[in-house]
């Protein structure tokens, strides 16, 4: 009898805040948590709704923060958020959003944003949202995809095909989401290992090198669907997830309570 011991999953939370939240009666209280420069940001958007979806992402992960820190609402703009790039000696502030003392991963779409949160300093967590579409470009099996994943698509009926493409997209976002990189990477260094018999697609394994330091990570994937979108979470320990629509900042600060 082997006397290993199961690693036991990290708790994460996943916060699912529909934009027009910010349309109704409940706008002002979620706006309350942003600051006036993420304010200027969302009104340079072009469309409103992508102005919307800004705004909502930024008010929750305040929101997220200033409860985890203990901060008043009325404190919450001025949480320092750090977005410098530890990958490039740029000044711009392009990096994945940080906050200190707070582990969380935002990701956002048309009609949906998504604020992941865990306790646990040490997981790299990474959350991505993509809203389901009938086809990806032509070319994206060569641009994206690994060997392996390639290989994999092979052995899929076209309709699981298309599937998966959106799956294994949706997975490298949320890696190097959580490793930081984003796109600035080869997306085919990201390979996500499936098998047939895991359908319908709801777990996998990702690996990803870091082609600068040879760093090499390793993450579970889970995949959840709600409604037309797909949500991936990557982490590099096993957890569990809860996911909670909320409408009201109020919903988040009593989930998070101790």
């Amino acid at each position: 009898m082997s006397n290993m011991t199961q690693q036991p999953a990290t708790a994460v939370e996943l916060f699912l805040l529909d934009p027009e939240m910010l349309r109704s009666g409940y706008g002002v209280s979620w706006l309350a948590y942003v600051g006036f420069e993420e304010q200027r940001r969302a009104a340079e958007f072009t469309h409103p709704d992508d102005a919307m979806t800004y705004a909502a992402q930024h008010a929750l992960m305040r929101t997220i923060a200033a409860t985890t820190l203990g901060v008043l609402p009325t404190g919450a703009a001025a949480i320092p958020v750090d977005r410098s790039c530890s990958l490039c000696d740029s000044d711009a502030q392009h990096g994945k959003p940080t906050i200190e003392g707070v582990n969380l991963n935002m990701s956002r779409t048309q009609g949906l944003v998504i604020g992941g949160f865990t306790r646990d300093h040490q997981l790299l967590l990474g959350i991505d949202v993509e809203k389901s579409r009938g086809s990806l470009h032509n070319g994206f099996d060569r641009i994206a995809l690994a060997p392996s994943e390639r290989e994999f698509l092979a052995t899929l009926d076209s309709q699981s095909a298309q599937l998966v493409r959106m799956l294994l997209w949706n997975a490298k976002e949320a890696v190097l989401k959580a490793t930081g990189h984003g796109l600035s990477v080869d997306p085919r260094s990201v390979v996500v290992t499936m098998s047939d018999d895991s359908a319908p697609f709801s777990r996998a394994h990702a690996s990803f090198a870091d082609p600068s330091t040879d760093r090499k990570y390793s993450f579970d994937v889970h995949w959840y669907t709600k409604g037309e979108h797909y949500i991936c979470v990557a982490a590099s320990a096993p957890v569990s997830v809860a996911m909670h629509r909320v409408t009201t900042p109020k919903m988040v600060r009593d989930l998070l309570a101790p």
